[in-house]
């Protein structure tokens, strides 16, 4: 499939090349420690899990919030 030039013309995703670049570097057989995306490489702890589980079942929390959001956060 050809795309129009137009599209030819807008560059390369970032996470695409990096991600690319990463897989280049480890088939050379480099070690390679990426910190660029943040996806986490260890589960979410269990008091994490039960603390958003908590947040998600009190009905406060089902409502968009005020078009000028929390005062605390503005604070």
């Amino acid at each position: 499939m050809r795309f129009s030039d137009r599209m030819d013309a807008i560059p390369e995703y970032v996470v695409a090349r990096m991600n690319r670049v990463i897989a280049e570097k480890r088939a050379a057989g480099i070690d390679v420690i990426s910190l660029g995306i943040g996806d986490p490489d260890l589960p979410t702890p269990e008091f994490v899990i039960k603390r958003l589980e908590q947040a998600a079942r009190n009905p406060e929390n089902h409502q968009y919030p005020s078009y000028w959001g929390m005062l605390e956060f503005r604070r």
